[in-house]
């Protein structure tokens, strides 16, 4: 029977890419499953950092609370909205005005990043993580070039399968863009008719 994809057989992949046997829980006191641990962390962190469709949301509302927006840990990256004027940043862990050089202190929309754990992941991303942790973590705990060469064309299609994920999820077309509004294009009749 097919299982989806956990932590715990994320790092047995990494372990079997370098020889090694596989094991029956994430245990932090052995240090290689401690550096296969961290390593799945920093991959899964670097790959939802792109932002995919998965955890991407646009407009996300935001409110004040005591004079100030506190940004929530699991957020990687935000952008003020497309058609805002402000220009925010992240300060002390809230949301800064750098033109008014103070705390942002009205309702505001984000275009955010979430992070999510391991668990919570589209599975054509897990495999792709799991597949690129892997590399990593031959590379770093034994130096194995033959390994990481190996596996390259394997992590190749692991990012394919991702990315063919991303975009039938993401419904993208040439001429609307991901929120499915209508983009106008070039009417060669409206310039005619000036």
């Amino acid at each position: 029977m097919a299982t989806k994809l956990t932590e715990l057989s994320a790092i047995n992949i990494m372990l079997s890419n370098i020889g090694q046997a596989p094991v029956t829980a994430v245990d932090s006191t052995n240090p290689m499953i401690g550096l296969a641990k961290s390593i799945l962390d920093e991959v899964s962190n670097a790959v939802q950092s792109e932002g995919w469709v998965f955890n991407t949301e646009d407009h996300y509302p935001f409110s004040p609370s005591n004079g100030s927006i506190t940004i929530p840990t699991d957020i990687i990256s935000f952008d003020i909205s497309r058609y805002s004027q402000k220009n925010v940043i992240l300060r002390d862990g809230k949301l800064y005005d750098k033109e008014k050089h103070e705390n942002v202190n009205e309702d505001v929309e984000l275009d955010v990043v979430w992070l999510f754990s391991f668990m919570d992941l589209p599975e054509a991303f897990k495999h792709y993580i799991a597949i690129r942790a892997a590399n990593l973590f031959a590379g770093r705990s034994i130096g194995s070039q033959e390994a990481v060469k190996y596996s390259e064309r394997e992590e190749a299609y692991a990012r394919a399968s991702a990315i063919e994920y991303e975009t039938q999820q993401g419904d993208y077309s040439l001429l609307s863009n991901h929120k499915g509004e209508h983009i106008q294009t070039y009417s060669p009749f409206n310039t005619i008719s000036r």
